[in-house]
């Protein structure tokens, strides 16, 4: 069996939405890092459930996190913050 290929998050953002991609990669600070959280957990639910990310989801995502809101639970438990 083959390993999985490692992917980083710019990359597959680009896959989901180009115009999204760009705009995560002007982000930097704070902001990145609360973009970068937000998809992620956005990312991990959407396999949980098995549907496809959602470019608008992850727009307001990085909307947010340039307004500095998380748009996310503060929890030590990912099942309870989905």
């Amino acid at each position: 069996m083959a390993a999985a290929k490692q992917m980083t998050l710019q990359d597959r953002i680009l896959q989901i939405d180009h115009i999204q991609a760009r705009r995560f990669s002007k982000l930097t600070g704070d902001t990145v890092e609360i973009a970068t959280e937000g998809i992620i957990r956005h990312l991990r639910a959407c396999v949980r459930m098995d549907v496809n990310p959602d470019a608008s989801a992850i727009r307001e995502i990085i909307d947010d996190a340039l307004n500095g809101r998380r748009v996310f639970a503060e929890t030590s438990n990912d099942l309870l913050a989905a």
